[in-house]
């Protein structure tokens, strides 16, 4: 398989060279101008599924989020260029030994799953990596790879521990359904509810038939009892007005689709939940710096990805200051940003609940943070 891979990639690189990437230029944004011909530089790769139907949105809100905050931080040694990719694996790793090959000595991306655990697969990395997504916590991972992104997992493990902060309820009513994100929310959350705080739950599947939905008041009605919302704000809002009214509920960034719905946000009433300072804290120093930014068309989903896009460029900025990334902590747009060895870096968001239509940040005694990898 290797010896075959070998043969691809030097077909690849014979057959297209140094293509023209999108670089640098001090003189306008950051990534802009063309930089072509077989020249050697030294440069950070930004790698970013472009070509692809299905990801091109979001790869540029991305991009404007990090040419946004590379406008605005630190000079940097070198100049950043532009790798377009469709989110064919195959195609991404060429495209990352391509950058290896032209020069690169950090690179950006990918921003897809599987492009991460394509670039994960290699027995080493000859350049420090920071990619936009994780993989599957048992993976091995090589050296110089660093995780960071926007799972929704990981806030599920994050929500288990604010619910047990709250005190008094030690049985988790986890709602979910079949596709593969609730299905890893809910894992995420029962892991850390059951084994590290020894408490109860109970899995319920979705489903919007009113008959079957009446049997949610007893079941989640009870003095020890709270529930978990492993699903999107539009079944969320269908299964509220059945969740017993004094129990106390909790979701994940998943229900949040802006501050604009008041009447959509009225339905998920008293729901507690997590997101990111970017869309829930705009007196944050860091989201003020950036705020001006942004567009107010795009999607909460999409404001997400340009937020991606601003921590992005800063913890790059990080790994190449500090010799180490275990010494890296910032307050960043997405959330107190931290390292947790072997290889993630952990967003840890604040917590917000409906109230009446409108969000409301939640005081809590103690930071949400994770203290270990999960």
């Amino acid at each position: 398989m290797t010896r075959c891979f070998s043969i691809f990639l030097a077909l690849f690189l014979a057959i297209y060279g140094n293509q023209a990437v999108l670089a640098t230029g001090q003189e306008e944004s950051p990534l802009s101008g063309i930089a072509a011909g077989p020249v050697i530089v030294s440069h950070i790769a930004l790698i970013l599924p472009l070509e692809s139907p299905s990801f091109a949105e979001a790869a540029n809100v991305v991009k404007d989020g990090f040419e946004a905050a590379a406008q605005r931080g630190q000079a940097l040694p070198y100049t950043i260029r532009l790798y377009a990719t469709s989110d064919e694996p195959l195609d991404i790793l060429m495209n990352y030994h391509h950058a290896i090959a032209s020069g690169a000595l950090f690179v950006v991306g990918p921003l897809t799953r599987d492009g991460v655990s394509a670039i994960a697969s290699s027995e080493a990395l000859a350049v420090p990596t920071l990619t936009l997504n994780t993989v599957d916590s048992s993976t091995p991972l090589p050296g110089n790879l660093y995780l960071f992104g926007l799972q929704t997992d990981t806030e599920a493990n994050q929500i288990a521990k604010l619910a047990a902060m709250s005190g008094g309820r030690n049985h988790a009513v986890v709602i979910g359904d079949d596709s593969a994100l609730s299905r890893r929310l809910q894992n995420a959350f029962m892991q850390r509810w059951q084994e590290e705080y020894g408490y109860t739950s109970q899995l319920y599947r979705y489903t919007d038939n009113p008959v079957l939905l009446q049997q949610l008041r007893d079941l989640t009605a009870g003095e020890e009892r709270l529930v978990f919302l492993a699903l999107d704000a539009t079944k969320s809002r269908i299964i509220r007005p059945y969740i017993d009214p004094e129990t106390p509920v909790y979701a994940t960034s998943q229900i949040f689709t802006g501050t604009a719905n008041f009447l959509l946000n009225s339905d998920l009433e008293g729901i507690r939940f997590l997101d990111m300072p970017w869309l829930l804290q705009p007196d944050h120093a860091a989201v003020m710096a950036y705020r001006h930014t942004g567009s107010n068309s795009r999607s909460t989903e999409m404001e997400r990805l340009y937020a991606l896009g601003i921590d992005a460029f800063r913890l790059m900025t990080n790994l190449l200051q500090w010799h180490s990334a275990g010494q890296i902590a910032f307050d960043g747009v997405t959330g107190n940003i931290r390292f947790t060895p072997p290889s993630l870096f952990v967003r840890e968001p604040i917590p917000a609940q409906f109230t009446q239509g409108k969000v409301q940040l939640i005081t809590t005694p103690e930071n949400i943070s994770e203290d270990e990898r999960q």
